[in-house]
């Protein structure tokens, strides 16, 4: 992981090493269960930071005998939220065999990215970590994400802001925000954190929009519940997307004036349009028949004498009737394309 990493920024008194102390005090109790693998501990305190509303969340690491065992007999503690010597616990104990054989998602991996392993006796916790955070954040991750704001701020927000009902208009909104801000995550190839976390760590990213503090209130600003409110909060939604967009697209060299949501769409009929032909056994290997009943296919291929055939005519004839603009913007893509290849 980068040195430069997003970390709590919380002005309050830090109570960390209080309850550091006071897990250390414990250890043995927490040792106590069979055939431990490793122990680790995640939360706020392992980003370093800890208050009064804190609990010290621990993970047991188990082998697989001794973590079905205890399914059937008392664990030394209490597991989930327990409170050992007047201090709050979050107890979880898990399979060690069957964690190495998990597929963590990106937001486990940011949690273990934080964790510290405070017991790890013969080195197979650090093996784990090592193993796991191997697994680094990739754009592509992001391109789901992007539509999903889009989708909300854009086309489900002008259809509200049109029929003019604020609340729902708020609400999708709302919803635009989670995606775009596990979007900036990405663009600075970190994980993307549990939604407790996102907003706050966000502010200390590496990079970030030019403006950013201004337009994260923004985007959260439902003003006076006008519908002017509506356009002021689309459009502060609107720039941190764009800014956001045009970093990721730039970290993977996709400059072809689309959208980061419309790469695997674009890549698919790019593809598919190059080579032209293709079997049915070639077609059925590349994509599905089934694909073919969906724009921007539909409108372009045919199924004749045991071949898919694209037909570039028929592409570079589709207008703005012919064709939903999210995918007319892909078809235009590769057409300007294949005009600047020809030139060259």
């Amino acid at each position: 992981m980068k040195n430069s990493r997003p970390y709590v920024s919380v002005k309050k008194d830090n109570n960390l090493e209080e309850l550091i102390n006071a897990l250390d005090k414990n250890m043995d109790k927490i040792k106590a269960f069979d055939q431990i693998a490793g122990i680790m501990l995640d939360g706020g305190m392992s980003r370093g930071y800890a208050d009064y509303l804190s609990e010290i969340d621990v993970v047991i690491f188990l082998h697989k005998d001794a973590y079905e065992n205890y399914n059937l007999k008392k664990t030394p503690i209490a597991l989930g939220i327990t409170m050992l010597d007047g201090y709050l616990y979050d107890v979880k104990t898990v399979n060690y065999e069957e964690e190495l054989k998990r597929d963590y998602d990106s937001t486990t991996l940011w949690d273990l990215s934080y964790a510290k392993i405070i017991y790890d006796n013969n080195g197979e916790l650090k093996s784990l970590f090592e193993m796991k955070l191997k697994k680094e954040s990739e754009v592509s991750q992001a391109e789901r994400l992007m539509f999903d704001v889009w989708w909300n701020y854009r086309l489900a927000g002008d259809i509200w802001i049109h029929r003019e009902d604020i609340l729902q208009g708020h609400y999708c909104f709302n919803n635009a925000v989670k995606p775009l801000i596990s979007s900036l995550f990405i663009a600075n190839k970190e994980y993307i954190p549990h939604d407790k976390w996102l907003i706050h760590m966000s502010r200390t990213l590496e990079w970030k929009p030019l403006n950013y503090d201004r337009l994260l209130k923004d985007i959260f600003s439902t003003g006076d519940m006008s519908l002017e409110s509506l356009y002021k909060r689309q459009e502060s939604i609107e720039s941190l997307w764009n800014s956001i967009d045009i970093q990721l697209c730039r970290m993977i060299d996709f400059n072809n004036g689309l959208k980061l949501m419309h790469r695997g769409a674009y890549q698919i009929l790019k593809r598919a349009v190059d080579k032209g032909i293709f079997t049915i056994e070639e077609w059925n290997k590349f994509s599905s028949i089934a694909n073919l009943n969906f724009e921007p296919l539909f409108s372009i291929s045919e199924i004749k004498d045991g071949k898919v055939i694209l037909n570039k005519d028929k592409m570079n004839a589709l207008g703005e009737n012919d064709m939903y603009f999210w995918f007319l913007d892909i078809v235009k893509a590769i057409r300007q394309g294949d005009l600047i290849n020809n030139k060259d």
